[in-house]
C-alpha cells in the first residue's frame, strides 16, 4: 500500500509539471536575437493570435521549411534551469496537420518568404481637418513628419535588425485583405480620434487600409502598427 502511494504521488508530480497543448508553426523561419543571432520559428496557440519567436527546440520534431503545422505537443518545465536555457521542454506528441505553402517557389533557395521581398515602404498616416501626422518606412530610412505637404521630414537610420521585425510582422498579415479590416471603434467620425491609415507598397502594389481611429487600429495590423509608431518615438 505504502509504494503504491509512493508511485501514485510520482505519477501526480510529475503530471503537474507537465501539460499538453496545440500549436500552430509558421512555414517559414525568421531572423531573431538569442543569445547570438539565429533563425527561429514563429509560433502561435490559436489561429487568431499574432506569431511569436520560438527560441526552444521540440523533441522528435523535424521542421521542414516550406510547409505550416498544426502540433500537439507536451510541455514539460524544467526544474533549475540554466542561466541561458529555456525553463520548458516541448516534446512532439503528434502531427495533426502539414501543409505546404503554396506562396513559396518550389526553386526558391533563400529562406526570405517572397512577400517580404517585394515590399519597398510601410507607410502610416493619421489625420484630422487640422493634425497630420505621418510615418514612413522603408529598408534605409525611418521617417517622421507633421508637414501635409512632406517638406518638412524628419528621420534616422533604420537597422537591418528594426527592418527584419516589421517584415516579420508583415508576414502575419494576409495584404489582399488589409483594406477588409473591420476597425474596433468609430471615434474619428466626430474627429474625437484621428483617422489613420496603413499602406504597404511593394514593387508591384500598393495595399490601403481601410481607415481607422488612431491609436485603436485593427486586431490583425495593431502589432506592426504599433512597432512602427515605437520607432519614431525618438526622432525629434
Amino acid at each position: 500500500m505504502h509504494k503504491f502511494g509512493l508511485i501514485l504521488s510520482l505519477v501526480f508530480l510529475f503530471s503537474s509539471c507537465q501539460e499538453t497543448k496545440k500549436i500552430y508553426i509558421a512555414s517559414h523561419l525568421t531572423d531573431c536575437e538569442g543569445v547570438a543571432p539565429q533563425k527561429c520559428m514563429l509560433i502561435k496557440s490559436r489561429p487568431s493570435e499574432d506569431w511569436t519567436y520560438f527560441y526552444d527546440t521540440i523533441e522528435g520534431f523535424n521542421y521542414e521549411e516550406g510547409y505550416s503545422y498544426e502540433l500537439e505537443v507536451a510541455v514539460t518545465r524544467i526544474e533549475n534551469p540554466p542561466a541561458d536555457g529555456s525553463s520548458l521542454q516541448y516534446s512532439l506528441l503528434k502531427i495533426l496537420s502539414k501543409q505546404k505553402d503554396q506562396t513559396v517557389g518550389q526553386n526558391m533557395t533563400h529562406s526570405t518568404p517572397i512577400q517580404q521581398q517585394e515590399v519597398s515602404d510601410i507607410v502610416y498616416e493619421a489625420s484630422t481637418r487640422g493634425s497630420f501626422f505621418q510615418v514612413k518606412i522603408n529598408k534605409d530610412l525611418i521617417q517622421k513628419t507633421k508637414d501635409r505637404s512632406l517638406q518638412k521630414i524628419n528621420s534616422k537610420t533604420c537597422s537591418k535588425q528594426d527592418w527584419t521585425t516589421l517584415l516579420s510582422l508583415l508576414e502575419t498579415i494576409p495584404l489582399e485583405e488589409i483594406n477588409t479590416l473591420t476597425p474596433p471603434t468609430d471615434k474619428r467620425a466626430t474627429d474625437a480620434a484621428l483617422h489613420a491609415k496603413l499602406k504597404i507598397i511593394t514593387k508591384t502594389n500598393t495595399y490601403t487600409s481601410i481607415g481607422f481611429d488612431h491609436g485603436n487600429p485593427p486586431e490583425k495590423i495593431k502589432q506592426l502598427v504599433n512597432t512602427m509608431l515605437s520607432l519614431v518615438e525618438s526622432i525629434e
